[in-house]
């Protein structure tokens, strides 16, 4: 294991390079979050005025935003559901980001062959280099998300959707356990298109579209599970984790042609 965690050192480090792009990746969480916050502060406003309530129930009856329930109830309950699967989707993206150019930047550097002859097994080289590339986006996750979480839940508005975001065991797996276990196969899922890739543009084509559509389906799918209680969160830990070592097994197998 001391050798899986050298290589994610080393993956951090190359990573702690490039300062920019980790305030651009915090900034994005800074952006929707201020969106939301601000959406809800608008909500807020509108619950203590009656005649913007009005208004509201004609606006959201008109676009068929409110099925039994009030425009106030609909309008919070479709701002949380957007906003929280953004917030889900994020770290898998930015784990894509990481790892779509790991192995590839190694063989563009002439790195590859030496790490092919260090003294650990393809499947820990792989495997590290996933730990190396959802180190940094998990930790802006925790932070971000978890500061986002805790100031959404002080609007009386968010009352109802409070289960939906800190107010439940489900949300608290899938904050600490279910997104960064779709990150983790998204990040094996780099890796390997990394090594298949034969240059960066290809590498980041395919992470751009083929995993960018799959984080957006994991993040909406993800929060909108929470609904369904903890059993439903551990079965989707459970099953990309076990996806994400097949894919690993796999990335072993192609990486070591480069030997």
């Amino acid at each position: 294991m001391n050798r899986v965690l050298l290589v994610a050192r080393t993956e951090v480090m190359e990573q702690l390079r490039q300062p920019y792009m980790i305030v651009i990746l915090a900034l994005n969480y800074v952006l929707w979050g201020s969106l939301f916050v601000f959406g809800l502060m608008a909500l807020s406003s509108v619950q203590d005025n009656p005649q913007a309530l009005v208004l509201l129930e004609q606006q959201a009856t008109g676009l068929g935003l409110c099925s039994g329930e009030t425009a106030l109830i609909a309008m919070t309950r479709l701002m949380t559901s957007t906003f929280g699967a953004v917030f889900f989707t994020t770290i898998p993206l930015f784990v894509a980001i990481m790892s779509g150019y790991s192995v590839l930047h190694d063989r563009a550097v002439g790195a590859l062959p030496f790490l092919m002859l260090a003294p650990l097994s393809r499947y820990q080289l792989v495997f590290g280099k996933v730990l190396g590339a959802l180190a940094i986006p998990f930790l802006l996750h925790l932070v971000f998300v978890g500061a986002i979480s805790a100031t959404a839940l002080q609007f009386e508005v968010m009352d109802p959707q409070a289960y939906r975001f800190g107010g439940s065991a489900a949300w608290w797996v899938a904050y600490l356990l279910g997104a960064p276990s779709a990150a983790f196969l998204i990040g094996s899922l780099g890796v390997v298109i990394s090594g298949l890739s034969s240059d960066v543009r290809t590498s980041m084509q395919y992470t751009s579209f083929f995993i960018g559509i799959l984080s957006l389906g994991f993040g909406f799918a993800l929060f909108d599970g929470i609904r369904f209680g903890v059993g439903a969160q551990l079965a989707f830990v459970a099953a990309c984790l076990g996806m994400a070592l097949l894919v690993l097994l796999a990335g072993s197998r192609i990486i070591s042609r480069d030997i």
